[in-house]
């Protein structure tokens, strides 16, 4: 005859063995629904974004790199190859200024 304690024990075990089934099934719905859109998707930028999450990514990140954050790196890089940027210790110099000496 077992005891209130253990039949208590055993519900509360059953319990949560039925939770963490739930739970890992709920897992496997949410898996299958993401990789659905995955396939479903034409949007590369999406595409490259979950490339590099899930450590796909080989080498250089330049190419995941959506077209217009492309283009802006090279108008950057054009920019201060004219002089026409700002150097690293003015802008610190300004930043503190700005907002430490107050």
């Amino acid at each position: 005859m077992k005891s209130k304690s253990a039949t208590f024990a055993m519900n509360r075990l059953k319990i949560i063995n039925a939770n963490f089934m739930e739970v890992v099934i709920m897992d496997i719905e949410l898996k299958y629904r993401i990789v659905e859109k995955i396939i479903q998707s034409n949007d590369d930028t999406l595409l490259n974004e979950i490339k590099s999450l899930v450590g796909l990514s080989e080498g250089d990140f330049w190419g995941d790199l959506p077209v217009e954050v492309q283009k802006a790196v090279n108008k950057a890089k054009a920019e201060l190859d004219r002089g026409e940027g700002v150097p690293h210790d003015q802008v610190m110099a300004e930043m503190k200024a700005r907002y430490l000496n107050r």
